[in-house]
């Protein structure tokens, strides 16, 4: 009888530390959106811990697993020990005996340690990093070394051609990324950045080029003075440079390195770009031309005429758009308030549609700016109007011939807004 009731008192014990792991378990996922909970509270310390956590959630769960892994395999033992022994004697059915440990288990160990963790995940995350904070120093060792045992029976008994994995969809992935933000372990920003990332199969060079009305021109007939002052007041970093039409470049010079080197004759510092074709995948570019090299694409359309150019910089500029905006940059898309919007006529017409919800038909075009070019037929003054997908645009700033700036307005977000606030 005093070995069961100890053998009792050590099930007990092990079952409360696994729901204590079980309930961690849930919390760890829970860490991105507590971070702010526990700073506001003043607890300091353990804010720093769970900082700790964010930054590399898979090393804790790592612990936890381990953790759980051995408490069930010690619960096991014993269960089956007190089942077939002390039990037993006593007169208990070992399978109604068993059945109601492993239930107990269950229920205790697992079920209700992850409802109390989803209630109040703060308080259990809490209690849960003062247990496995003081473990790391065993629990360590153990995950690298479980880790470093099964990558080395995957080598030795797993065949190579079996190794292989396939490739994963670009539903499977989307789903993964939902899964992770919803577990807290990636955030909304990194998850919308990630996302963008996979349209970047489908880009083309034409898609994120700088288009050749922001480019900085000039013609090589041009005098020195005249060459020297473009490359001064340049905005951007490369200066194309042209022969008897924009269509037929030369070269370009960076204008940054220019200044940088004293301001030498400008022909000195003339470089041969590559010319690739408005189609060309974004990927491919990269691989081919982009990696290695520092000098920009000149893109070209179907007739060998200028279209753009392109960097690795408008590359990750169009991957950054809407996760990491440059610091101080206006956004193509500012709220007005009551249902109007600023655009900049370079507006994507993709960015409208993820962000305004615009039912806009998928044309050859690419801007906000050259859909109402194309729509009225002219070159639109100050203040004309006309509808785009059941909202309001109206023209507020033309140069020459390009759409600088627009205002857009959705009398149905307008309502909703008003309504909200009644």
């Amino acid at each position: 009888m005093t070995a069961l009731i100890v053998a009792l008192a050590l099930f007990i014990s092990l079952l409360a530390l696994l729901a204590v792991i079980s309930a961690a378990e849930t919390a760890i996922h829970s860490a991105r959106d507590l971070e702010k909970e526990l700073l506001a509270a003043g607890e300091g310390a353990v804010a720093e811990r769970l900082r700790e956590i964010t930054s590399n959630p898979f090393r804790q769960l790592h612990r936890t697993l381990v953790l759980s892994a051995a408490l069930n395999l010690a619960l096991a033992t014993l269960g089956v020990w007190i089942v077939t022994g002390p039990l037993k004697l006593l007169g208990w059915n070992p399978w109604l005996a068993s059945s109601l440990l492993f239930t107990a288990t269950v229920i205790l160990g697992d079920i209700v340690p992850k409802f109390f963790a989803v209630r109040s995940p703060s308080g259990v995350l809490l209690a849960s990093l003062r247990l496995l904070h003081p473990l790391r120093v065993l629990l360590d060792p153990l995950t690298a070394f479980t880790e470093r045992m099964a990558d080395l029976l995957l080598r030795k008994l797993v065949p190579h051609h079996v190794k292989t994995r396939l490739r994963v969809t670009r539903d499977e992935f989307e789903t993964l990324v939902e899964m992770r933000q919803e577990q807290g372990l990636l955030n909304e920003d990194e998850g919308a950045m990630i996302l963008e990332a996979l349209d970047i199969e489908d880009l083309t060079v034409r898609d994120c080029m700088i288009p050749r009305v922001d480019l900085a021109l000039v013609s090589a007939e041009d005098s020195d003075t005249r060459v020297q002052a473009v490359l001064e007041r340049s905005a951007g970093r490369f200066v194309v440079i042209y022969g008897e039409t924009p269509d037929s470049v030369l070269g370009i010079i960076d204008a940054s390195g220019w200044k940088l080197a004293g301001r030498p004759a400008w022909r000195s510092l003339l470089r041969t770009p590559a010319f690739v074709p408005e189609t060309m995948p974004v990927l491919e570019a990269l691989g081919q031309h982009l990696q290695n090299s520092p000098l920009p694409l000149i893109i070209v359309d179907e007739y060998g005429g200028l279209e753009g150019m392109i960097t690795r910089r408008e590359i990750a500029d169009w991957l950054l758009y809407d996760a990491a905006p440059w610091h101080g940059e206006a956004t193509e898309i500012r709220e007005l308030g009551h249902g109007r919007y600023l655009l900049d006529g370079g507006t994507r017409l993709d960015h409208l549609r993820d962000e305004l919800g615009l039912e806009i038909e998928e044309t050859a075009i690419d801007t906000i700016g050259g859909l109402v070019f194309t729509q009225l037929g002219h070159i639109p003054k100050a203040g004309e109007r006309l509808p785009i997908a059941g909202a309001d645009v109206k023209v507020r700033r033309v140069v020459r011939a390009r759409i600088l700036e627009l205002e857009l307005r959705l009398p149905a977000r307008h309502q909703e807004q008003e309504a909200g606030k009644e």
